[in-house]
C-alpha cells in the first residue's frame, strides 16, 4: 500500500493526534483517525516493548492515514532511558510507512547517517525542541532552527513550559518570527490549551492534542477537539 499524501507544511495549521497508551492505538482506524486530526503520530519510544514484540504489525491496521514517527529521547520527553541505536533502529523500522518524522535538533549529530537516509528518501522530517522548565529566548530557538534547516529538516518545532499569563503574547510573537524554516510552537502546562490556539492562529505548521484517554505532553487538548476549535476560529 502506498503512503497516503500529507502536504507539508500546509497553507492551513495541521492538528497531529498523538497515541498516548496502546489501547489506543490498537483500536484506531483511518476511518476514526480521520475524524480526529491530519495526520497521526506514533511516539515509538512508548511503544517500544511492544514494538519489539510484533514490529510494523503495531501501526500496519493505519497505513490508509498518514502517520507522524517519533523516538523521543528522555532528555526531551520519553519516559524510557531508550539508546541512541534503539531510538534509530526504531525509526529506521517506520520509514516505509512515515509521512514525517521527527528528530530532536539535540540528536542531529548523533543521528546523521539516519538523517542522510531520511533526506535520501524525500521524507520531510522536523527538528524539535522541547523545555520542559521555561520559555526560551528568541537566539536560542533561533539558533537551534538554524541547526534543523543545515541538516535539511522541512521544518522546526518547539514546546515549552510556559508560567505566566504574559508568556502567551511571548510565544505568540516568537511564532511570528523569521526563522528561515516552517515552524510549530506551542506552551505546555496549565497555560498550554490557549497557547495552541494562540500559536496555530499565528502561524503554527503542527497543532498537537492527544488521540484516547493520555496525553503525551502537558496541557494537551483532544486532538478533535482542537482540530474543530482551530476551524472555527479560522472561519470567524
Amino acid at each position: 500500500m502506498s503512503k497516503p499524501s500529507f502536504y507539508f507544511p500546509n497553507s492551513n495549521p495541521s492538528v497531529v493526534g498523538s497515541f498516548g497508551d496502546i489501547d489506543s492505538l490498537r483500536s484506531a482506524t483511518p476511518e476514526s483517525l480521520g475524524l480526529e486530526c491530519d495526520i497521526a503520530e506514533i511516539r515509538l519510544d512508548l511503544f517500544y516493548q511492544e514494538f519489539s514484540q510484533q514490529g510494523p504489525e503495531i501501526w500496519a491496521h493505519l497505513l490508509g492515514f498518514p502517520l507522524l514517527f517519533t523516538a523521543r529521547c528522555h532528555s526531551e520527553g520519553s519516559p524510557f532511558q531508550l539508546s541512541t541505536e534503539t531510538r534509530k533502529s526504531l525509526i529506521k523500522s517506520a520509514l516505509n510507512a512515515a509521512a514525517l518524522i521527527d528528530i530532536e535538533v539535540a540528536s542531529i549529530a548523533e543521528m546523521e547517517i539516519l538523517i542522510t537516509e531520511i533526506n535520501a528518501k524525500r521524507i520531510p522530517w522536523i527538528a524539535s525542541y522541547h523545555n520542559f522548565e521555561r520559555l526560551p529566548t528568541l537566539d536560542e530557538l533561533t539558533s537551534r532552527a538554524a541547526l534543523a534547516k543545515q541538516a535539511g529538516a522541512s521544518g522546526f518545532k518547539f514546546a515549552a513550559r510556559l508560567h505566566h499569563v504574559e508568556e502567551l503574547a511571548i510565544l505568540a510573537n516568537l511564532q511570528t518570527q523569521d526563522f528561515g524554516i516552517p515552524t510549530a510552537s506551542m506552551g505546555m502546562g496549565n497555560l498550554a490549551p490557549d497557547s495552541r490556539l494562540l500559536c496555530a492562529k499565528n502561524g503554527s505548521v503542527l497543532n498537537y492534542g492527544f488521540i484516547g484517554k493520555t496525553e503525551t505532553a502537558p496541557g494537551q487538548w483532544p486532538a478533535k477537539r482542537l482540530r474543530d476549535r482551530i476551524r472555527s476560529s479560522f472561519t470567524l
